[in-house]
């Protein structure tokens, strides 16, 4: 769950000069574990879905809330921690962020795409775990509200 965290800070803070998108992302774990999903975007607000059903939903509308995909009944706030204060510290550069970050026993590496504004690869290496996050087929996109609303969660349907 803090890997989800670490993903939608540095992602809110890199990309907040985009008012609108949607990406498909993949996450590699080191084991060759693969994780599959959709981030939407949109004037601030942000939603991380595992397309897994016995995954969850992440959205921050003014707060952060995991909705089960098999319960979308199910919701749950989140609290910020230590991992995430940490992160946002480093983040207080954007949007001059740097390739790589040290923090206390983490470490972040950041890929940009080449041929366009979006991250492409994000590296998270620590002592609970070594994760990639691929971003794939991002669009500039105008969304609607309704997919950032925690407790009446709408399917994504483009």
């Amino acid at each position: 769950m803090k890997l989800i965290f670490v993903f939608i800070l540095i992602l809110f803070s890199n990309l907040s000069n985009a008012k609108s998108f949607h990406c498909n992302f993949e996450e590699v774990y080191q084991d060759g574990t693969l994780q599959f999903g959709q981030v939407l975007f949109h004037e601030g607000l942000l939603r991380y879905q595992y397309n897994d059903k016995q995954l969850f939903t992440i959205i921050f509308n003014k707060d952060y809330y995991a909705i089960r995909n098999n319960k979308p009944e199910i919701v749950n706030k989140l609290e910020k921690n230590n991992l995430l204060n940490e992160l946002t510290n480093v983040l207080t550069n954007y949007p001059n962020i740097k390739k790589n970050y040290k923090t206390n026993d983490m470490q972040i590496s950041i890929e940009s795409s080449y041929n366009s504004n979006f991250l492409k690869r994000i590296s998270i290496m620590s002592p609970d775990t070594n994760l990639s996050i691929y971003l794939i087929n991002c669009d500039n996109k105008k969304l609607s509200k309704k997919y950032f609303q925690p407790f009446s969660i709408v399917d994504i349907s483009f």
